[in-house]
């Protein structure tokens, strides 16, 4: 009898045994299988969030990339996409807390970056990026410096980082300037073009700073550094510039440079600078005006009046053109033209006591020659 119990209680046993066996192989299966095709889910999820993005729709890619890094947390190229959708939203909505909603969900995801990767200085630039914004949004004077200090060393990470990259020493120059530590942000724009001597933005940024330190010599010669990138970079076959050149005039360089070849009286290559920016910007009256100036000291008058003409199509209230426009046809003999512009320049500036005088010159020679 003892004997027949313990049979049947050792064949209870084993089906038992058994059937925990095929618990444990099927939850291991079952791990297994879920392992292998949770990152197609979570590629999948991304694909959307991706195709979304790009369409502008940034709240549904963001729903779609919320799943993909439940899914796949330490995918960082998943996060990046996060970030931007964030950084779109930010910048998308006009209520100042929801900004600083969506600029702390993208800091929070730098920062979890790089925990996973922190030698990275991609992301320490941007975080650096996202740290401005909060400053700029912040109502909190203490926390919107804190801030902004936050962005300087994130910069600085970056910069030691990857110090053969001109984007990252661009950046940290840039942000010396900004709180005003010139010689440091000199040095490093300095850097930038060593490393890329197409950089525009620093040989532009470090001519501005010539110019206010006074000299000219130094900031000419920035400027025309732009000028040989303006010229080497460009792609006549597609109008596009390649390397760091933004666009060609960069910031309008060639007006600049223009102005001071005309305070300095190199007329011929300030007309060459000042017809180059009105290449892409006909439409601009002072730029016409400057042209005019430039042609009229160089004693090129007909082109003069033509381009003095041009700034006045644009714009009829660049009172000062009519002065000039009176003198250019009185050096050209054409003295009723002169004393029609100088009567308008005079009308809406009476207070001109040179330009009474001459035009009162300019009627008594007409009146004398009986014209």
């Amino acid at each position: 009898m003892d004997l027949g119990i313990h049979m049947k209680e050792s064949k209870r046993l084993a089906k038992d045994t058994r059937l925990i066996i095929v618990f444990f192989v099927a939850m291991i299966v079952s791990f297994s299988l879920w392992q292998f095709i949770r990152p197609w889910i979570a590629e999948y999820y991304y694909r959307n969030g991706y195709v979304a993005n790009t369409y502008n729709k940034f709240k549904e890619s963001a729903v779609y990339l919320d799943k993909t890094l439940k899914l796949a947390p330490w995918e960082t190229y998943y996060l990046i996409t996060q970030v931007k959708n964030y950084e779109s939203l930010s910048q998308m909505t006009s209520d100042i807390k929801e900004k600083v909603r969506y600029l702390k969900m993208a800091k929070d995801l730098y920062d979890y970056m790089l925990k996973i990767n922190p030698t990275n200085p991609w992301y320490y630039n941007g975080l650096a990026s996202i740290y401005l914004g909060l400053s700029n949004y912040s109502e909190d004077q203490v926390e919107r410096k804190q801030y902004y200090e936050d962005a300087g060393k994130a910069y600085e990470q970056a910069a030691k980082i990857d110090y053969l990259n001109p984007l990252f020493q661009m950046s940290l120059a840039y942000y010396y300037h900004r709180i005003g530590r010139v010689s440091e942000a000199y040095a490093l724009y300095q850097k930038c073009v060593e490393l890329d001597d197409w950089f525009v933005e620093a040989y532009y940024n470090m001519a501005e700073m010539d110019l206010s330190a006074g000299n000219i010599d130094k900031a000419i010669e920035n400027f025309e550094k732009i000028a040989t990138a303006d010229v080497q970079c460009y792609a006549p076959s597609n109008k596009t510039y390649k390397n760091w050149v933004k666009g060609g005039n960069y910031k309008h360089y060639r007006e600049k440079l223009g102005e001071i070849y005309l305070s300095q009286n190199k007329f011929d290559l300030a007309i060459k600078y000042f017809e180059w920016a009105l290449e892409n910007n006909k439409e601009d009256p002072k730029l016409w005006r400057s042209l005019g100036v430039s042609y009229h000291q160089a004693r090129q008058l007909e082109r003069a009046i033509y381009a003095y003409k041009q700034a006045i199509s644009i714009d009829p209230e660049l009172y000062d053109i009519y002065k000039y426009l009176g003198y250019v046809y009185y050096n050209v003999g054409l003295l009723n033209g002169s004393v029609e512009n100088l009567k308008k320049y005079l009308k809406v500036t009476p207070s001109d006591k040179k330009a009474q005088n001459d035009l009162s010159k300019i009627q008594s020679i007409l009146n004398s020659s009986g014209r």
